[in-house]
């Protein structure tokens, strides 16, 4: 077959009634052609609109679909992103360009249509002009993936293969025309080429901006889209109008492929391209429409960052999360679920060890499966409904206590297989919790929800009561990822994106400001990127607490570091015998009379000492240039040292202690949350909490005992006396009492509870309990502390000694051995110390209060 270059001549063009488009070329005014035409002489054509707009319809379908493919890719590695790749190669070298290519030359009617003279293809050159664009384009493709910062040079390479594939596509397609030989024009060919190379470039640098920015969203997308297929069609039409057909032979049957095989071939493509665009579309509204639910209800989400600082999300742009419950159902109307509820510090203690919650999962699991079956009325635990609602029975809140604990670990692995994490990797509970929904979604958005198809009646008509903070809870699970970590969830399907080109869209998922959402990561990164313990040595700090409702109480924390008092740090690392005498002399004072007593202590101080003082005085004054705020000229100094775990090297498995010694004082309840730019009242529970959570803490160990008390009955369903597996068993309350018999928020009594331990004496010895704590503490005692254990002991050095292999050994029992010993207990830490302190002389007074 020959394939010419003519040199470009001049065309006349013009619309006869009843057909398309025609072209020919005329020398001296004479068309060469005729209706019957002979071999190697130029046969007239002229082209259908209808197949030419058909023509970019499909090319646009498979361009769209490529970007949308494209915007779901993570990173160079993985199976998955290898599958969206070979997917998004197939949609633009398949069907936005070998499709369209055939499409636009199926509008190509030769002479007037006899069916002998119509283009008719090579089977051979049809297949490889198949897979040579997808093969260019998937390397494309490929170096548009390796980095997400956006460089001008890779983005024109990426252009230059695009168009070329473009190009490469359409002359060894039209080199597969069998009937007819091709010759083209020169500037056509140049000019189509510049054509497919400047659009296909533009196309994809926008559609990479947008991406990296991610604000590429669906109707960004379809522009990027309609440009590319106009580089791709730009391209055929300008070179197919400089393109000139001279007969070789006429169409025979059976010979290649016909003009309407093809075009079946090419519309099954284009069908597929649109079923991908309609899933995608489908699986899109429902991700928009269960972010708008989750928005009202209680979500436990994963917040990781890599490295770089760039924040873990789905190719959706959202954060990966599961429901917990649609809300937590509060005891009555005095009760809410915030970081100060003790069901909230349980959780927060369970994030930080993980080893000893995952065993329980499974058991977890089918306590729910049987709780729903067993009671259906309970539907906090179904998908449906939103709103807040209260239990009027003591047994159902504290049931649900205990549930809510189970639907958080049950989320909380979910979440983990859904990161293709381990659960102890998963991260730790963020001490914060942030309040959805507070922005209304617009109307459009809800108009067929179903509160706009229930005869118009608002939330409150309905008996639906919204928290004043919003209708719903989120909750983190917060970590910071290695670059090892951070390739492997980027190859499992997620994303990393920078936190200020991400907020816009999770905010609108979520339902918040923009700056709230924003100052909420913002608050997390800083708290993964600073340690949150002290330095080895000796400190002063100052617990300040401050009165709040129904008894709870708030301590002045770190902002940052929440768990962590205001303290400066001296540069004693252990004090001497003299030194403590001095501190010694210091308890019981108010910052001024500390001031006073050090300064006329210096006056006639030996050398030795002066040291001291006048580093105490320092840190002092340091100290209350870091508070700034007259709260702390009222607090007393207690010069007790208290040791308290610090900062100790990664490869070291000890523990090292720093001693800490306080200002103590109780605020007024006035005093405002932030107390100024570094320092807030926070939850007193969750502090003490806190300081049980640290590297090689031996709390762990008992919690996980007490964890596994708790939940040591949950195979059976409840309320039905019998297992899942549907063994009869005697009906157990282990199921449904917490172990640590948390106060109830609401009650009048204080916050205090002190954590489980051997001693006979505790503060709640001081008021008489309520029935509630003795109906709690028998069931804790049900459980009992003490494990027995049977050892059956099988002497066989008699039978070895004899050295015979033939003959039986018969086991025998010789005797049961019984142990009875103390399981481990939790120790006081120095902040349970200093309630314990602070309330006993808060107690006193008022005693003396009282007498006087």
């Amino acid at each position: 077959m020959l394939v010419s270059i003519a040199p470009a001549t001049m065309h006349r063009f013009s619309f006869p009634r009843g057909k398309g488009l025609i072209f020919g070329r005329q020398r001296n005014d004479i068309p060469i052609m005729d209706l019957n035409p002979m071999k190697g002489e130029i046969v007239r054509h002229h082209y259908n609109p209808g197949y030419i707009v058909l023509s970019y319809f499909v090319s646009f379908v498979g361009c769209w679909t490529a970007l949308k493919l494209l915007h779901r890719r993570t990173s160079h590695r993985g199976y998955y992103n290898w599958y969206l790749l070979v997917a998004a190669a197939i949609s633009m070298g398949a069907v936005s360009i070998w499709a369209m290519h055939y499409i636009g030359n199926r509008a190509i009617t030769m002479l007037d249509g006899q069916r002998e003279l119509q283009i008719q293809y090579n089977a051979g050159y049809t297949a490889a002009s198949f897979f040579l664009p997808i093969f260019v384009v998937s390397i494309a493709f490929y170096l548009l993936s390796l980095s997400e910062k956006v460089e001008i040079v890779r983005i024109v390479v990426v252009g230059v293969l695009t168009g070329a594939a473009v190009c490469g596509m359409h002359y060894v397609g039209q080199g597969g025309i069998a009937n007819y030989y091709v010759s083209y024009a020169w500037p056509y060919v140049l000019g189509s080429a510049l054509i497919a190379i400047t659009a296909a470039t533009v196309a994809l640098g926008v559609f990479f901006y947008l991406k990296h920015t991610w604000t590429n969203s669906w109707w960004k997308r379809a522009l990027c889209g309609a440009l590319l297929a106009a580089s791709v069609s730009g391209m055929h039409w300008v070179a197919t109008v400089g393109t000139i057909y001279r007969l070789r032979h006429k169409a025979r049957k059976g010979n290649g492929l016909t003009r309407q095989g093809t075009v079946v071939i090419v519309l099954c493509l284009a069908v597929g391209c649109c079923v991908t665009l309609i899933t995608f579309a489908v699986i899109g509204q429902r991700v928009k429409t269960r972010s708008a639910h989750r928005a009202q209800q209680v979500v436990l989400a994963s917040v990781i960052f890599d490295p770089e600082g760039k924040l873990l999300v789905t190719p959706e742009g959202r954060l990966s999360s599961r429901k917990i419950a649609k809300t937590y159902l509060e005891q009555n109307y005095d009760e809410i679920f915030d970081i100060d509820h003790p069901v909230f510090a349980w959780l927060y203690r369970a994030s930080y060890f993980w080893p000893g919650i995952v065993d329980l999962i499974p058991r977890m699991k089918a306590h729910l499966r049987a709780t729903r079956r067993g009671n259906p009325a309970r539907r906090w635990i179904d998908d449906k409904g939103s709103g807040r609602a209260t239990v009027d029975s003591e047994e159902d809140h504290v049931d649900f206590g205990t549930t809510f604990k189970e639907l958080f670990c049950v989320a909380a692995s979910e979440l983990a297989e859904s990161t293709h994490e381990p659960l102890e990797n998963l991260g730790v509970l963020f001490e914060s919790i942030m309040y959805t929904g507070t922005i209304d979604r617009p109307q459009k958005a809800k108009l067929f929800s179903k509160d706009l198809m229930n005869d118009g009646l608002s939330s409150t008509e309905h008996g639906q009561l919204h928290s004043a903070f919003g209708r719903g809870q989120l909750l983190f699970l917060v970590r910071q990822a290695t670059r090892q970590e951070a390739t492997r969830l980027q190859s499992a399907g997620f994303n990393f994106a920078a936190v200020t080109n991400i907020v816009p869209s999770l905010a609108r998922s979520m339902e918040v400001s923009t700056e709230e959402l924003s100052n909420q990561l913002h608050q997390i990164q800083r708290n993964l990127s600073s340690p949150s313990m002290l330095q080895p040595g000796v400190h002063f700090a100052c617990y300040a607490l401050r009165p709040r409702f129904h008894g709870r109480w708030d301590v002045l924390i770190d902002k940052v570091h929440k768990n962590m008092l205001p303290s400066v740090h001296l540069t004693q690392d252990n004090l001497s015998i003299g030194q403590m005498d001095i501190i010694r002399e210091l308890d019981g004072l108010t910052v001024s009379e500390c001031y006073l007593y050090l300064q006329e202590r210096l006056s006639h101080a030996e050398s030795q000492e002066v040291v001291f003082l006048a580093e105490v005085e320092y840190a002092i004054s340091s100290l209350a240039g870091k508070i700034d705020h007259p709260l702390f000229q009222d607090a007393r100094f207690l010069a007790q040292p208290f040791s308290i775990p610090c900062q100790s090297s990664d490869s070291s498995r000890i523990r090292r202690k720093a001693t800490v010694m306080v200002f103590r004082v109780i605020a007024d309840a006035h005093y405002s949350s932030p107390l100024n730019g570094r320092f807030e009242f926070g939850s007193s529970r969750l502090f003490r909490a806190q300081q049980h959570v640290y590297p090689l803490s031996p709390d762990h160990g008992a919690f996980a005992r007490s964890v596994h008390l708790e939940f040591a009955g949950l195979a059976k369903a409840k309320g039905t006396g019998s297992t899942v597996s549907g063994h009869s068993t005697p009906k157990r309350p282990s199921s449904v009492l917490p172990m640590s018999s948390p106060t109830v928020p609401g009650a009048e009594q204080d916050e205090w509870d002190p954590p489980l331990r051997n001693s006979q004496t505790s503060v709640g010895e001081v008021r008489p309990p309520s029935k509630k704590s003795s109906r709690s503490h028998k069931a804790h005692a049900f459980f009992g502390g003490i494990h027995v254990q049977k050892e059956v002991s099988v002497d066989v050095n008699e039978v070895q000694a004899y050295g015979e292999t033939d003959q039986e050994v018969e086991l025998t029992t010789y005797g049961a051995l019984s142990e009875a010993s103390v399981a481990p207990t939790e120790i006081d830490t120095f902040a349970d110390e200093l309630m314990l302190l602070m309330m006993e002389e808060r107690r006193q007074r008022s005693v003396r209060g009282l007498s006087s």
